[in-house]
């Protein structure tokens, strides 16, 4: 076999260059290509499928995907056989936001037909630009696994769903009041509603009581909603108003009389005590609504301008109705007093609009009826952070309402229905002929299985993207048996979820509500929760920052392309490894710096390496551990220390707690002490006999490549690089990241650190300690240090003098001699002493 000679490892690291190499060999080799037929264990992670319409990706985008790929990594280098998809969640609201954005329309002024193939232009865009930065920071994703929510094989997914739920009795279609997004026109759940704080004005308003000429005054901060006002009600045992009971109020400006009922849940201590009933504030007017079958006045429209109810503020915006409102009861003196309040209001997730109570009939997914049953489920997964499992704990607990899937929308999954147009009856597409879209298809049957009729009409809402999203592991596991798709059901259910804390009620939530409900189990064993990532000063990175920051040379420090291109994506998945799971982590470009240094020094300590290494023939016999010198055994004692650590932390998917071992020994053991001390063998041969220089090109060949092996899941570039010039013309295999992962070795991982290197480490510290003193250059070689060992016993002096030679490597100086000296070291009886330059 060939020796090793030196320039293997060119002098600059040029991380362009070098990603398009491993690209090259990846892609030649397949290397992440998922193997159906492989018998080896499989390990299958379900990714988030980002919106993508999101044309503006930031770094905090880069953190989350980089540290799901770190276990990736970790566990094809551990033997599994992974599946590893993408998706692209290019349906729903997000997008035909982003649409309406891009190009000034609403679906108001546009063509269902138009508007739909803009979204599909602008989601083909995206997807390019995604794939596009995850293969620029290294994911090494199976791209023949890649899905989108909209492409037939989702839909047809999405469809099934919609069949099997309708079948087992867990949907059902109602027209109660839902709630409602006045800005996109659409129905929305519980989850896509956020709590936003706020000041606003609670006004005392005076009704009149209808029998009794006296004022009755409600305390309200929404005094639009009073021409929908359809009762008032008092708590039964407030003695103010029990005379009132049964009675009826005239509403201020309006006229129109309700009745005054009683109720045990109003608060008599909020405001007046007595409360108005509209159809609909809130969730409160909507429930008393049903179940004391009251009237229904509609004032606010699906587009959020007032009704004709409202009679002279017909067609007005909300706001403008509320002032224009307030303005007519004050000239009717009918406001006794106003002040202002904090208010928790409820705005839609996706416009940031408050939202509103709309009736049109959607279709529900039972939930309420099955809170105990994901309570459950959420015991049996397996959380990473555990800590994280309270969030769906308290969704579930928290839920108010069923799940309304229904969205009054153009861009989406179609419902696989038709309804009889003379009685309403629900025509369910057949199973074999999905994907359909019956808004454009025909209904497949000729005459209403009820009625008779031949009239029938498609449904023309479409499904929320959620409905969708949440079976992931289902698209994964071609549970529609679409052909020609990667994966079967035998992938289900999968080993890992990874995903952020925000959308633990949402995604998370949903993909175990639809397992339970499909399969009676869990969608995946594992999950893993990340934070965000923020910007310096702890907020979310927000498109602003993207266009603020931009410089003239079009680069900016939340643009992971430009940052990529900067500092390399090693540097950036270096930054991305520094937040424990769970963790926010905030963005600072310095932190990235500091991932470029620690990539610059792997490179330039591996090019060191080479040289030292010349001569040295990797195939022929080496050394035992014990024959080798106290130097070498002790960097080969941290090392194992290092695996157990870094493996430890991969097992449990905290790869930070990996990172900052990984980085430890880097920095403090290998480059700072291991390599600094025997580089002199090789520089000064004369003073060290051959198999001293034979044991540290055996430990260093050894121990560089266990590195490279550590850092792979963390800079898969640079440690494939120095693999293909220095490794991998004496291996077997094709790359860095199908090596076998670095194997623990318990009597190694217990072992203490030699007592020869002990006393070498002590010496070194006083000596670095000595050049601070002095302010002397750390890197300067020393004309000599003075070892003064008057005070030490015979067994310290002994190994003194044997290691002398290490000790003067050690402390860079040209000799070691021996006399007085004052500095008390770390060493019983030692004592140390900078000579003086001549």
């Amino acid at each position: 076999m060939t020796k090793i000679v030196q320039d293997l490892i060119e002098k600059d690291y040029e991380h362009e260059a070098i990603k398009e190499d491993c690209w090259e060999v990846w892609e030649g080799e397949k290397l992440y290509d998922y193997a159906p037929d492989d018998s080896k264990e499989l390990f299958s992670i379900d990714t988030p499928p980002p919106y993508v319409s999101a044309a503006h990706l930031h770094v905090g985008h880069a953190m989350s995907y980089a540290q799901a790929e770190f276990v990736v990594r970790y566990k094809r280098m551990r033997g599994f056989n992974v599946f590893y998809p993408m998706g692209f969640d290019d349906n729903g609201l997000p997008t035909e936001r982003f649409v309406e954005q891009t190009y000034n329309v609403n679906k108001s002024n546009i063509t269902r037909e138009k508007f739909r193939e803009l979204c599909m232009e602008e989601t083909a865009k995206g997807a390019k630009t995604y794939e596009e930065m995850w293969r620029n920071l290294g994911l090494s994703v199976d791209w023949s696994l890649r899905y989108s929510t909209i492409d037939p094989h989702c839909q047809r997914t999405s469809q099934k769903s919609f069949i099997d739920l309708y079948n087992k009795g867990l949907l059902y279609r109602d027209d109660s009041p839902v709630i409602w997004d006045t800005h996109f026109e659409t129905s929305l759940a519980q989850a896509d509603v956020d709590t936003l704080t706020r000041n606003g004005q609670m006004h005392d308003i005076a009704f009149k009581s209808v029998e009794t000429g006296e004022n009755l005054v409600i305390s309200t901060t929404r005094p639009e909603l009073i021409p929908a006002c359809v009762a008032m009600y008092f708590h039964p045992k407030d003695e103010r108003y029990q005379h009132l009971e049964g009675k009826e109020a005239e509403v201020p400006l309006f006229g129109h009389k309700v009745p005054i009922r009683t109720s045990e849940e109003v608060d008599m201590e909020f405001g007046t005590g007595l409360m108005q009933v509209c159809t609909f504030g809130d969730g409160e007017d909507v429930k008393k609504w049903k179940d004391d079958k009251l009237d229904t006045r509609i004032c606010i429209n699906p587009n959020g301008t007032m009704t004709e109810l409202a009679g002279p503020f017909a067609g007005m915006k909300v706001e403008q109705a509320r002032k224009e409102i307030v303005k007519a009861l004050k000239e009717q003196e009918l406001i006794l007093e106003s002040k202002q309040v904090k208010q928790n209001v409820s705005v839609s997730e996706r416009s940031n609009q408050p939202i509103e109570f709309v009736m049109a009939p959607q279709w529900f997914i039972r939930l309420l009826d099955y809170k105990d049953e994901f309570l459950k489920r959420s015991e049996q997964l397996q959380w990473y952070p555990d800590y994280m499992k309270v969030r769906l704990d308290d969704w579930v607990n928290g839920l108010k309402y069923d799940w309304n899937i229904s969205r009054q929308r153009f861009y989406g999954v179609p419902f696989p229905i038709w309804y009889c147009k003379d009685c309403g009856t629900v025509v369910v597409a057949d199973e074999a002929s999905l994907p359909v879209d019956p808004a454009e298809q025909p209904c497949p049957a000729e005459s209403c299985s009820n009625c008779g009729s031949t009239e029938f009409e498609g449904e023309s809402d479409v499904m929320e993207t959620w409905m969708t999203s949440s079976l992931t592991p289902l698209v994964n596991a071609n549970w529609a048996g679409t052909e020609g798709r990667k994966g079967d059901m035998s992938i289900y259910p999968m080993t890992l979820r990874v995903q952020a804390f925000e959308i633990i009620r949402t995604w998370l939530f949903y993909t175990v509500a639809k397992s339970h409900f499909h399969h009676d189990g869990l969608p995946w064993r594992d999950c893993m929760i990340s934070g965000w990532g923020l910007n310096e000063q702890g907020k979310k990175i927000s498109k602003r920052d993207l266009e603020k920051f931009t410089d003239k040379e079009g680069y900016n420090r939340y643009d992971p392309h430009s940052v990529i291109k900067k500092y390399s994506a090693d540097a950036l998945r270096f930054w991305a490894a520094g937040s424990h799971l769970g963790h926010d982590l905030r963005f600072n470009e310095k932190d990235v710096r500091t991932g470029r240094k620690v990539v610059i020094k792997l490179w330039n300590v591996a090019r060191l390496c080479n040289i030292l290494l010349e001569g040295f023939d990797p195939s022929a016999p080496r050394p035992d551990l014990a024959d080798r010198s106290v130097e070498d055994r002790w960097v080969q004692i941290e090392l194992a220390k290092t695996i157990k650590t870094v493996t430890d932390g991969f097992e449990r998917y905290d790869y930070a707690y990996g990172r900052e071992a990984l980085e430890r020994f880097f920095w403090g053991v290998f480059c700072d002490n291991y390599v600094e001390i025997v580089k002199d063998r090789f520089w000064n041969p004369e003073r060290y006999s051959e198999e001293l220089r034979a044991s540290a090109q055996a430990t260093m060949w050894e121990s560089l490549r266990t590195l490279l092996a550590l850092f792979a899941p963390y800079l898969p570039f640079i440690t494939e690089a120095i693999f293909q010039r220095l490794y991998k013309p004496y291996e077997d295999i094709a790359s860095i990241h199908i090596a076998d992962w670095p194997e623990e070795e318990a009597e190694l991982e217990a072992a203490e650190t030699p007592d020869g290197m002990a006393l070498i480490l002590d010496l070194l510290n006083a000596t670095r300690e000595l050049r601070s003193q002095n302010k002397i250059s750390q890197t300067k070689v020393l004309e000599g240090i003075r070892i003064d060992m008057d005070g030490a016993d015979n067994g310290t002096k002994q190994m003194v003098q044997e290691l002398a030679g290490s000790i003067q490597s050690a402390t860079r100086c040209k000799e070691v001699v021996y006399g007085p000296a004052d500095y008390a070291t770390a060493v019983d009886g030692v004592k140390l002493e900078i000579v003086a330059e001549a």
